[in-house]
This record gives C-alpha cells, structure tokens and sequence, in this order.
C-alpha cells in the first residue's frame, strides 16, 4: 500500500473511480497519456473530488491519475478505468480540491526551523513586562552560566517600544542575550553583547545600518539592518546536528500544509553543502530552489561566486542553486526602504548596500546585478521601496538585452509604478509579493506611508493586468506559512484586524491559486514539469478538505490539507479524527501556530543561525 495512505481511503477495483458523477466544465476525455506513452496500469488514482488543474485555461477535472512519479492522466473519473488495475490504489479525495502541490517561492526554510523553541525563546509578546519574565525564564532555565539565550518574534508596532539593554540586563543572569524583531530587521541585546562586539558610542553604522541611542548619544542595545551584523560575528552558530533537525522539523510543518515546493533565498554555502548531503542520502523530501547569498557589495558577491561549486551529483528537481538574492534596501515599517516620496515624517530611506554616498550605493547594487547577470545567473532582489524597484528593475533591462530568460525577479516589491510594471511585464522580470505579510499588516502601516501607498502595497490586481509574472511567498518566518491565509488575502485584502487595504487590488481565488503553483513554476524555470496537474508533470499534489471555489473567501484559511503527495508519494496525511496531529516546536501564541499572524522580512538565515 503507498505509505502514509490511510486504509479508509484506498479502495481496489476501477468500479470506485468509475462511481464519480459528471460535473459541468470539467476537462474532457483524450488527456489519459503522459509524453506521448501508451495506456496503462497507474499506481495511484485521486478520485471524488474537485481536480483544479491549474493551467493556462484554469480547467477542471474529477480525477487523477499517477505513474512513475508524473500525471498519468486527468479527467472524468470514469476516464481513470482504462487506468486502474489490480495493482492500483485509490485514494478518495472525499469531496475535496485536489490542486497541484504548492510552491512557496519565498521561504528561509533553515530559518524557519530555527526561529522556535528550543532555538529560540518566544518574545512576542504585548508588553515589555512580557518579554522580560521569558527572558528570566529562559535564564533560569539555561544549562550553563555562561550560555548565549536567543530570543525571536518581538513587534515594535505591538509594544509600546523597542526593548533595549536596560530592560535586559536585570534578568539576564550574565548570559549574553540577542533578541530578534519578527521582521528580520531589528535585533536588541543586552549590555554583555555590546560588549563582546565592541560597540560604544563612537561606533559608526556600516552603510544602511542604523544604531538606536538614548539622549546621551550610548547605544540602547537596539540594532537597525545592516548594523545587526556588527554582532552577528560573535554569536556561537547552532551545531550542524542543531540545524539538520530543524530542517526535518520544517519539513514536515510544510507538508501538512501542502507545500511541495520553495525558493529559499540568500541561502549560504554551509547550509546548501547540508542540504546536498540530506539529498544524496535521500533525505530531502522537498524541491528547493535556492538563491545564494551575496553579502552587502560587489566584492562579498564575487567571494561567494568563486567559492560556489555546483553539486554534480544532486537531481535537480530535488535541490537546485538558480541564481543570488541581493538585499538592497529595508522594509517601509522601519522606513529605511528606499522611496522616492519621503514618508510622513519626511525621511526616504535608502539602500543597504557598501557605498559612502548614494551614488556609490547605486553604482555598486547595478554592478552585483551585472555580475550575477554576466555569470547566467537568475537574481532576485529584496526591494521594498518604489526607489529601489526602480533601480533596480532598470539594471534588470540591461541584462536582459544580453541574456535571455534570466527571469530575474523583484522580492516583496511593495510599490512598484504603473510605468514600472509595464517595464517588467515586457522584460520578463517577475514580482514576488507577500499576501500573507500583508494580513499581519493590514492598515497598519499608514500612519508611516499614508493613505494611498496602503491602498496600494503589493499591487496584486495591477501587476497581473500588466502582464508580470507575479509569485506568493511567505517570507517564513516572518510570518508563519499558511498559503491559503495568502490566496484569502489577495481575494479580499483583508487584514487579520479586519481592516481593508487596497479593494482595487483584489484577485480572483484561482488567479491567487496561481501565484502559489504555476506562476511559482515559472519563476524556477520549471514550469515544463511541475506547478500544474497536466499529463507529464510532476506529480505533487495538495488535497484540501473542500471545495475552495466555492466556499466563502473568509473561510479559505480554514480548509484543511487532508493529504500531501510528493512525486506520487504521500509524504502528509491528516490525523483522523480525536487523533493528536504532528507537532511542530514551538507552535503556540502570537503567530507561532498556523493559525496566527507572525513576523516581517528577508535576510533571516545569518540573522537567526549566527553564522
């Protein structure tokens, strides 16, 4: 019997598949063969549910077939006899959507493991009090006295401020302590930290960094983007053992939620060397697209070229370097992304990038994308402000007129002009946009951009109406991945407090359905074999326990992923009833669970793991 497939649901003989009613639009007979081969026998049939394709022409099937890994064939479910045999088992979708598996082109999955207990102590909490009696805690707790307490998920727009060193340092029992924000973006320690990095108060940020003092001009233990990394060097990094582990444990979270797929993003190469060696054992039940690191300038990006060995003898539908992320600028709430128009309090931003003036900055971001672009590498660049994606997208254009199909791409890409997206859409520049940050957000953020940069952020409607390849990422563990919360949001432009920003640049539910597996598909050069249901592809399936066509776009989030397969193998199966489903660590209050909001931004492996 395929593992991990409940005995209910498999049932033997073709009278089962055969048992489906006709529905209206469903995709017609003649779709039975992959590649051209001969009718056979399949391994596997999902029958009685809804088949959402997810094609081109969004066509709608009964059932499924599977051999070998691929889509055998698809449509009406009494298609499927010519294909079931003695040998063939059956998995009944109960009523259910059955939907390509989903791809989450924007996931640290390395830190997405690492960013809960017990790696890290949980400080998201709604007051100062709050964070200081965890961190007390975790003191008490701690195993040796002189051990590191790391600590992650503190929102500066939920607390009444940033928690600095004079707050931690009375509950610290002498253990260096680093807390970082949810975003990515911020980090505090305490005073034994400032110490062992040796920063004072004449300490000067690096380029785009940014640290917080009180009124005698002393660091308050609160560091701003690039300015994290003056600590980051005297962090012990988690163990490889540490960090394996947390892999597995992320793993597993994804597939109960479908995720077959993801692009991770600034990965560095410790981390890809792990995940090649858990590929070549055949431990790496996930397709991973990964964009390397390529530090703060030219000269840290070609570091990491001459560095970078491809792995020969890892399949590359299973893990595969595509190209580098650049992280060139901040994130509007910290307003250190780069915009044109000031925000409220009249400030711009700027870019992170080396570079002792602007101009500098500029010329060297335009000259880590040549390099990558010269080397035949796709390039997706962290860009958040309207100043950066353009920049950023002109230095784009110039590439592309030398090498074709880079698909380099815009990550985040909060608020790109119109005349910019039609810039993107002829070039073949896609955009990576983050529907589930903006549930956490909502409207949140209007005192900082205003009224019409709210309405208008991540621009869903507008960017596909001009013809951009437009992409859904989680950004995890900014926020806690739940794809569905994100095809809710795009429909509605919801916000978890039930404010609404940007009704223009609501999308229908399949288009949003398409930002998660086709267009994702796209993005990794992979769209000839996978991100669809057609005969051929990949056979990556998500089963969602309803119909989520039709049920209320509030209640999308609500749906359960009832089974994950990955290459036609189940790798998830939801608990049956009363049963006590799979744990992940640290799932609980505040974002953590799957149920909640969570965090904000990129750049999160060094951020987490110390290295």
């Amino acid at each position: 019997m395929t593992p991990g497939i409940d005995r209910r649901q498999v049932l033997h003989g073709a009278a089962a598949v055969a048992a489906g009613t006709a529905a209206v639009g469903v995709l017609p007979a003649g779709t039975a063969h992959a590649d051209g081969e001969r009718s056979g026998d399949a391994d596997l049939v999902i029958h009685n549910g809804k088949v959402l394709v997810l094609d081109e022409h969004l066509r709608e099937a009964e059932a499924v077939a599977i051999r070998d890994g691929r889509i055998l064939a698809v449509g009406r479910a009494r298609d499927m006899r010519r294909h079931t045999g003695r040998r063939t088992r059956l998995l009944d979708a109960g009523g259910g959507t059955v939907l390509p598996g989903i791809n989450d082109s924007h996931l640290h999955l390395g830190s997405h493991g690492l960013s809960v207990p017990p790696f890290n102590v949980d400080v998201d909490t709604r007051t100062i009090e709050e964070l200081v009696a965890a961190i007390r805690a975790a003191a008490g707790a701690a195993s040796t006295p002189d051990s590191w307490i790391r600590g992650r998920g503190w929102q500066e727009l939920v607390l009444p401020r940033a928690p600095v060193a004079a707050d931690i340092d009375p509950v610290s029992g002498g253990h260096p302590v680093i807390l970082n924000d949810f975003s990515g973006h911020a980090t505090s320690v305490n005073t034994a930290v400032l110490r062992k990095a040796g920063i004072t108060r004449d300490t000067v940020p690096p380029p785009g960094g940014v640290i917080d003092r009180d009124a005698n001009g002393e660091p308050t233990g609160v560091l701003r983007e690039t300015a994290q990394g003056l600590v980051r060097n005297v962090v012990p990094p988690f163990t490889r053992d540490e960090r394996s582990t947390a892999i597995d444990a992320a793993i597993a979270r994804l597939h109960s939620r479908g995720v077959t797929s993801l692009t991770e993003p600034g990965i560095d190469l410790d981390t890809l060397a792990l995940y090649a060696e858990k590929a070549r054992a055949g431990g790496l039940p996930m397709r991973i697209t990964a964009l390397l690191g390529s530090g703060t300038g030219p000269r840290t990006l070609r570091d990491v070229l001459d560095r970078y060995r491809p792995s020969r003898d890892v399949d590359p539908r299973v893990l595969r370097v595509a190209g580098v992320k650049i992280f060139a600028d901040g994130i509007p709430r910290f307003r250190t992304a780069w915009m044109n128009k000031p925000y409220l309090d009249g400030s711009n931003g700027r870019l992170t990038i080396d570079g002792a003036t602007a101009g500098e900055q500029l010329a060297n971001l335009h000259e880590m994308i040549g390099l990558a672009s010269r080397a035949g590498l796709q390039v997706g660049t962290h860009s958040c402000g309207d100043a950066t994606t353009d920049a950023v997208v002109a230095r784009y254009v110039r590439s592309t007129r030398h090498r074709a199909d880079l698909r380099h791409y815009v990550i985040h890409c909060n608020f790109p002009s119109a005349r910019t997206l039609r810039t993107m859409a002829r070039h073949d520049i896609g955009a990576n946009l983050n529907a589930e940050i903006l549930y956490l957000q909502g409207r949140v953020l209007e005192t900082i951009i205003g009224r019409e940069l709210t309405e208008y952020q991540w621009p869903y409607r507008s960017a596909i109406g001009s013809g951009v390849h437009v992409t859904s990422g989680s950004d995890a563990p900014v926020v806690e991945p739940h794809w569905l919360r994100g095809v809710m949001t795009a429909a509605l432009r919801e916000g978890a407090d039930g404010s609404v920003a940007g009704q223009a640049e609501r999308i229908t539910v399949p288009q949003g359905l398409a930002t998660y597996t086709r267009e994702a598909a796209w993005q990794d050069h992979a769209e000839r074999w996978k991100g669809t249901l057609e005969p051929g592809m990949a056979a990556d399936v998500c089963v969602l326990g309803g119909d989520v066509l039709r049920v209320d776009p509030h209640d999308l989030a609500d749906l359960p992923v009832t089974t994950t397969l990955l290459g036609g193998r189940v790798v998830y199966e939801r608990p049956a009833a009363g049963a006590a489903p799979a744990a992940f660590a640290g799932a609980g209050k505040h974002g953590r669970d799957c149920s909640d909001g969570g965090r904000c931004c990129c750049e999160l492996s060094k951020e987490i793991s110390g290295t």
